[in-house]
């Protein structure tokens, strides 16, 4: 996700931001930048008239200069984009924190709509309900059949109105409704703060919004009180967000006045220095982050300024590479509720290294997919070990680290390679892998609740045997898709952990899915023999 900042400038129309970026703002230039803005926009005005007039069917013109916006842009580079208003409007609601509603995470499965997880101290959860519900009417209407955008249109709403829902649970005879009274929703970016062994915390982070740095600061202080004395920050998959977030998380663990990150863009208003801020904890934790291909942007801020200022161990797998800076101009510039995303500037850590990979001369698909690419990480095996053909910068204590975009890890953890079978759609429809798994621990949860009366034993001793593997395999096949013996046999080991995670959601809640998904991660379980092997985290 791109990081975004409050706009520093003047745009009056979209055509004359661009001109304005591209030609300069240079006295001498003025003139002519005019005329080529003029010309340019009488240009794609009269070949718009023709279309409205000649083409062989009736046109929306809306339609076309939304077409025209999104094609000027991609001329620029990957990450400056155009929103609609409504999609605006769902990127400030996904990073602002909150929203209102009845507090669940759902799915429609085979025209059911289900509770996949009830979103602690939410409406959902005062009322009880629970994983595995499926909420069969809505105000008096039916919901079988229903889909995705009714059920967010039919649950939002604003704080304090109320919602009727009919509810069908497992292992109940009859059916019974419940009320229930909207109210905030917190989008969370911590989503699992867990203890793994005695001493070692761990915080999964999956975003940056305006309250990321509060809720980590909740979940430290919570683990330290169970006894953390170091730390697993995993950012694996966390595409960034807010900048001023990556400054104060950075803040956490770096001493105060410290670089966190500098932009460099044309105009010097982009050209800023950010550091440390005062007043924070945690500055002495030995620490690890974990990366992989998808973190990127605000991640890598963070994981630049650990890695340049010697502060902790990056393990995983290269970064994404995603270091530019988008500008957000909405009103008064914009004023059908669109906003424009413009790069303006470019990350570079304290070190000096830039964060954004090279996007030149390549095709959208292919910047992307660049990325996640298997091979980059057997080319990785080898660069990192010479750090041939990219730039090397020096961190603060001396050692070697490497440019050319995205962050690489101190240590890598490769990716363990998975087919996973059942999310491949080129069989007949998508059956996604964790969804599979929902719908038999919802069935098989019911039969053993015994499994409720100790988790720690379940975490330890209960293990997916191969009646239920079986099992599982006889409802993916039903529910339509193909797959070879072979192709279920070689992720074997996943489908288990999956399992397992499911049923400890259904029967306790996501904390203990968290812990079962742990015990199982093999990257986390390589970053906790850190703390005893490498010698940044020893010497500490």
């Amino acid at each position: 996700m791109s990081t975004l900042r409050k706009p520093k400038f003047v745009i009056l129309l979209v055509f004359v931001a661009v001109g304005s970026f591209l030609l300069g703002t240079a006295a001498n230039r003025t003139i002519y930048a005019a005329d080529n803005i003029f010309s340019s926009t009488k240009l794609l005005m009269g070949v718009l008239n023709l279309v409205n007039d000649n083409y062989v069917e009736e046109v929306q013109p809306g339609e076309l200069i939304y077409a025209a916006i999104d094609g000027m842009l991609e001329v620029l580079d990957p990450h400056s984009s155009f929103l609609s208003k409504e999609s605006f409007a769902e990127m400030g609601e996904r990073f602002s924190g909150k929203f209102y509603g009845i507090g669940i995470e759902f799915d429609v499965l085979d025209g059911f709509l289900y509770v996949i997880s009830v979103i602690d101290g939410s409406p959902s959860e005062a009322v009880g309900l629970q994983s595995g519900d499926r909420i069969v009417r809505i105000d008096g209407e039916s919901a079988i059949g229903i889909k995705h955008d009714e059920v967010r249109q039919k649950l939002r709403g604003e704080k304090g109105t109320r919602v009727d829902v009919t509810i069908d649970r497992t292992g109940v005879d009859e059916r019974f409704d419940v009320t229930i009274t909207r109210d905030r929703i917190p989008i969370r970016s911590v989503r699992t703060a867990i203890m793994l062994e005695d001493h070692t915390g761990y915080i999964q982070l999956i975003r940056f919004a305006k309250t990321t740095s509060r809720e980590l600061e909740t979940a430290l202080d919570k683990l330290q009180q169970d006894g953390m004395e170091r730390l697993i920050l995993d950012l694996r998959g966390n595409s960034g967000g807010y900048l001023d977030q990556a400054v104060e998380v950075s803040s956490k663990f770096i001493p105060e006045g410290q670089v966190i990150v500098k932009t460099m863009g044309r105009n010097r208003s982009s050209n800023q220095t950010f550091k440390s801020l005062s007043g924070v904890n945690h500055r002495g934790m030995p620490l690890v982050i974990l990366l992989d291909h998808r973190s990127a942007s605000a991640s890598e801020i963070v994981a630049g300024a650990v890695q340049d200022w010697d502060r902790g161990v990056i393990a995983g797998t290269r970064s994404f590479g995603k270091g530019l800076v988008q500008t957000l101009f909405a009103e008064p510039h914009l004023t059908d509720g669109s906003a424009l995303k413009l790069t303006t500037a470019r990350y570079y850590t304290p070190s000096g290294r830039m964060i954004q990979r090279d996007y030149k001369n390549k095709s959208f698909e292919e910047y992307i997919e660049g990325s996640f690419t298997e091979s980059g990480e057997a080319l990785q095996d080898e660069e990192e070990a010479s750090g041939a053909e990219r730039p090397v910068f020096t961190t603060a204590g001396g050692r070697a680290v490497y440019g050319d975009g995205g962050i690489s890890p101190d240590v890598l953890l490769k990716t363990p390679k998975r087919k996973y079978p059942f999310v491949i759609g080129k069989y007949r429809g998508w059956v996604p892998f964790d969804r599979a798994c929902f719908e038999f621990a919802n069935s098989y949860g019911v039969s053993r609740q015994d499994l409720r009366d100790d988790f720690d034993t379940f975490l330890k001793e209960f293990e997916i045997d191969e009646a239920m593997l079986e099992a599982f395999k006889i409802q993916v096949r039903d529910s339509g898709l193909s797959f070879t013996e072979d192709e279920f046999n070689e992720d074997l080991d996943v489908i288990a952990l999956q399992l397992k995670r499911s049923l400890a959601r259904n029967l306790w809640g996501d904390e203990e899915a968290s812990r079962v998904a742990a015990s199982g991660d093999e990257q986390l379980q390589q970053a906790m023999q850190l703390f005893y092997s490498h010698e940044m985290l020893v010497q500490q």
